[in-house]
């Protein structure tokens, strides 16, 4: 099995994991599994596959999932203009 660990110290991220925890209960292909949690104020993606090209695939979008939710989270802290 090949496994990756990700730890991402943001600001927001409980509220980055509840957003990447909707995703986690969408049917889909299963490629892998996928755990979230938050840990010290950081948000950990553990992603277990047994095939690299799936590891490859879950960690690309549940990182650019992560990303979009921070990035949208920041975008309303900063308000309009």
């Amino acid at each position: 099995m090949n496994k990756a660990t990700y730890k991402i110290c943001i600001p927001h991220a409980e509220e980055v994991e509840k957003a990447l925890r909707a995703e986690l209960s969408q049917p889909a292909p299963q490629k892998g599994r996928v755990t979230l949690r938050v840990e010290d104020g950081c948000l950990v993606i553990e992603i277990e596959s047994p095939t690299l090209n799936g590891l490859r695939a879950l960690s690309n979008s549940f990182l650019y999932l992560a990303h979009a939710a921070y990035s949208s989270l920041e975008a309303a802290d900063r308000g309009p203009g």
